[in-house]
């Protein structure tokens, strides 16, 4: 581990590197999907078959021919098998990429995550390869909130540090150790969202069921014009759980006064479930970990009144190493579930992400001796 640690502690931006938007539509030098990595392509095409369709307005072959990788993360502990036990992992966050106002770069609100699991000795060589490849850019993370990564913040898909870093990411990651594929799909006219999740045996994609349901889907509606509220909203199936944000996203303006004690439990929910300590991927139901911090946004900006500060500290994660604050550019709009990545042309981060990764770089941080075990 000498060599691991000669290097300067792991903070939110090494541990989770969102990428840019391309300068330009067409050729860029993001990853695609038949790239080649480890063992063959970073994520079959044929794939693309096989799970739902990502948006009702794009075909196939354009999703295929725009899909990109715009987020990875690496984790020493992954809760796989069982929360008890992890496994070494390196994820990859794709969105098909579109033009927008001007011809300007942007995304379709709609994802897929694949999972890639790392041995012991390619997780040791990672850390390594990301150390040299921080030394040879003098990149500089410490004390920062997560963000576009400033080793290409400035010159984007061009900068010679993007290209380099996905030299590292196609060393580690393809269809060889790929374990895990999931989907979140936009539907109706951009309201309405539902996830999926498959493992990968045998070269084929087997359906998960979802944490905290007996179902292998799940939905998420918000009707709300404009979208700095919940209007007909719900989560289909309900999480029947005591953790949860179920109440304020089926019509917010009921709550503009009264009914303290439903959205302090609401409020404390979403917090909780913005909790690394408290829920984990392998507990929580997707539409409420995407959706919590919406709901939280909304009752922090619309009832200051019910003792938002005492709720916040016997729920919310703390960790004073790093830096929490989210400088997400579009909070307050309700329909902005994107848990990393992008939403249209802006950055989009959850606080979820964000205290996930402070998590990850104290394990790693642990792991290569910066902090006493």
């Amino acid at each position: 581990m000498t060599s691991i640690s000669a290097h300067a502690a792991w903070d939110l931006n090494d541990v989770s590197y969102l990428m840019p938007l391309p300068v330009r539509i067409g050729e860029n030098k993001l990853l695609s999907l038949d790239m080649p990595g480890k063992g063959g392509a970073l994520l079959p095409s044929k794939f693309l078959g096989t799970l739902p369709p990502l948006s009702p307005v794009h075909t196939e072959e354009e999703i295929k021919n725009t899909l990109r990788v715009i987020a990875v993360r690496i984790d020493p502990c992954f809760p796989l098998p069982t929360p008890q036990s992890c496994q070494k992992q390196m994820r990859l966050v794709w969105q098909p990429i579109e033009p927008g106002r001007r011809d300007q770069p942007q995304t379709v609100d709609a994802a897929l995550h694949s999972f890639y699991v790392l041995t012991d000795a390619e997780f040791d060589t990672l850390l390594q390869d990301i150390g040299e490849w921080k030394n040879k850019y003098q990149v500089k993370t410490q004390g920062l909130p997560l963000q576009i990564h400033p080793a290409w913040a400035r010159e984007k898909d061009q900068s010679a540090a993007l290209t380099d870093f996905n030299q590292i990411v196609r060393k580690y990651a393809g269809v060889a150790n790929l374990s895990r594929v999931t989907a979140m799909v936009v539907r109706g006219a951009g309201d309405m969202w539902a996830f999926q999740g498959f493992s990968v045996k045998n070269g084929k994609l087997e359906l998960l069921k979802i944490p905290r349901l007996d179902r292998s889907a799940q939905a998420f509606i918000n009707f709300a014009v404009p979208s700095d509220h919940f209007e007909r909203g719900q989560i289909s199936p309900e999480p029947n759980s005591p953790d949860s944000v179920n109440q304020v996203i089926r019509d917010s303006q009921r709550f503009q006064s009264g009914m303290e004690d439903i959205l302090r439990k609401d409020l404390a929910g979403s917090l909780r479930i913005e909790n690394p300590t408290v829920y984990n991927p392998e507990n929580m139901d997707c539409v409420s970990c995407h959706v919590a911090q919406a709901a939280r946004e909304w009752i922090g900006r619309n009832r200051a009144d019910i003792g938002i500060d005492n709720i916040w500290n016997a729920n919310a994660y703390m960790n004073a190493r790093y830096n929490l604050k989210n400088t997400s550019p579009i909070l307050a709009n309700t329909q902005v579930i994107r848990a990393f990545g992008y939403f249209g042309p802006d950055m989009a981060i959850s606080q979820r992400i964000i205290n996930e990764s402070a998590e990850v770089a104290d394990a790693v941080n642990k792991y290569v001796g910066f902090i006493q075990k």
